[in-house]
């Protein structure tokens, strides 16, 4: 028989059993319900234990909700400071907030400076020191314009994360987004990413399209000879026409100037991409979507069911979407597309490294386009220079002048770096009837293939283009052997 005391202590233990069933968060668990009726018996038994920790649980809720509603109410701010919503946009108008007005300001003139400048891309970095350190992509090459100071950085990169959808409380997980802004009325749109690094989070944001819009072949500056077999190739009613190189070589730019070549009134187009960086209004253009399961090769497939006469894709990087690409380019399609190789034999080995057959590519395949982008030299501060002696029996025997060869100086129109721009060096191989042959036969080698495209066409096209561009005066020797030196 129990005595009081210890009578009163079994009730309340049992009491505070029967409480931690009433304040746990049974909603918040996806547990079927047989399970649930263990569980609250087991915290009846327990008693306190569970009680202790339905509490301490409610505790952390009601303190996860007081940090949201802060981050909503910082989140609200910082979107009325940036006036996104609507047809606003970053540059649309200003605002009276003095604790946000800063951080807006230098967000602004950052990407207006990027955009000034024709950047590519921002890069937002984090230094042990606790700044970051603004770098643009220019012409290719990255230059450091400026630094921010700790706090100022971090309001700067929150204003980003809230105009591109991101979660501005999430610092070390990835994250990606987008914004699109009118400068100069020109529509612009920015791809934004955020990564926690050692130091903090790094933020790099991708500058799409430009006021340009996409350049035609003409405005390319290409070789006659080169000019005329692309357009040649982009009026044939089907195969597979591939620009190659690696990344930062111009191979979008150039495959939007081939898209515009096209005669839209006569053909059906229909582009995939990852992402769009330039809207072409005559042609359906569809954006790959990872998260969502949207693949280029699944947009492919789909896209073959809308019978259209050219499909462009942005990249092939997988094996069923070479596949899929290599079968469509033979039954009546022209395959315009990118691809990540070094040289015109690269990309035949690429491809079969996605699983094509030579066979196969032989009958597909019709122009493999390699490209370059050599920087131009700043026409403000280049210097007449002396053709190194090594290159002069070169220079001879293609018959280049050796009295025009320039060097990079310097000067503030072009921030020091002596370079301003850039131009495509381009290298054709047309799949012809000796080639395609040559691909068919029984024991065919990547050597043998290699072989024939060095009688056919030199080992060193893109060299021999880009010191034609030294010998003229537009670039210089260290600059074409810095874009060539990979290649054979």
């Amino acid at each position: 028989m129990l005595f009081p005391l210890e009578a009163i202590l079994f009730f309340a233990y049992i009491i505070c059993g029967f409480c931690a069933c009433a304040v746990f968060p049974w909603d918040k668990l996806d547990i079927p319900g047989k399970l649930c009726d263990i569980l609250a018996l087991i915290m009846i038994i327990s008693g306190p234990l569970f009680l202790v920790a339905a509490i301490l649980w409610h505790l952390y809720a009601s303190a996860v909700a007081v940090v949201k509603t802060a981050e909503t109410k910082r989140e609200k701010a910082l979107i009325d400071a940036v006036n996104f919503s609507g047809e606003d946009s970053l540059f649309a108008k200003g605002h009276n907030d003095p604790q946000l007005g800063t951080a807006v300001t230098a967000a602004k003139r950052m990407i207006r400076q990027a955009v000034d400048r024709h950047c590519s891309d921002i890069f937002i970095d984090p230094q042990p020191s606790g700044n970051y350190t603004i770098r643009m992509r220019i012409d290719g090459g990255v230059r450091q314009t400026g630094t921010l100071d700790y706090d100022l950085a971090k309001k700067v990169l929150s204003t980003l994360k809230v105009i591109s959808r991101m979660d501005i409380s999430e610092h070390r997980r990835p994250q990606d987004g987008s914004f699109s802004a009118y400068i100069d009325d020109e529509p612009l749109s920015f791809r934004v990413a955020t990564v926690g690094a050692y130091a903090g989070e790094k933020m790099s944001i991708r500058i799409l399209g430009s006021s340009a819009g996409p350049k035609s072949l003409k405005d390319m500056k290409m070789d006659a000879g080169d000019l005329e077999v692309i357009e040649r190739a982009i009026k044939l009613p089907s195969g597979l026409v591939l620009i190659c190189g690696p990344t930062g070589s111009g191979k979008t730019t150039s495959l939007y100037a081939m898209l515009k070549s096209i005669d839209f009134s006569l053909k059906n187009v229909i582009s995939i991409e990852d992402p769009i960086e330039n809207i072409i209004p005559q042609i359906s253009q569809i954006e790959v979507n990872q998260k969502a399961g949207i693949s280029f090769a699944q947009l492919l497939r789909n896209s073959l069911r809308q019978n259209p006469d050219v499909i462009c894709l942005g990249e092939i990087r997988d094996e069923e979407t070479a596949g899929i690409a290599v079968r469509a380019a033979q039954t009546g399609h022209l395959i315009i597309a990118t691809l990540h190789s070094n040289d015109n034999l690269g990309t035949v080995d690429r491809l079969q490294n996605l699983g094509v057959p030579l066979r196969t590519i032989a009958g597909a395949l019709h122009v493999v386009i390699s490209q370059r982008l050599v920087r131009t030299l700043c026409p403000h501060c280049k210097q007449q220079t002396e053709l190194p002696a090594e290159y002069v029996e070169y220079f001879d025997a293609a018959g280049f002048p050796k009295n025009n060869i320039f060097v990079p100086c310097g000067c503030p129109a072009c921030d020091g770096t002596g370079f301003s721009g850039r131009q495509g060096i381009f290298d054709i191989m047309i799949m012809n009837s000796q080639l395609r042959q040559l691909l068919e036969a029984e024991g065919a080698t990547l050597s043998s293939i290699q072989e024939y495209i060095n009688s056919e066409h030199g080992s060193s096209i893109m060299a021999y283009k880009g010191f034609r561009l030294a010998a003229e005066g537009m670039t210089s020797i260290d600059e074409v052997n810095r874009v060539t030196m990979n290649m054979g």
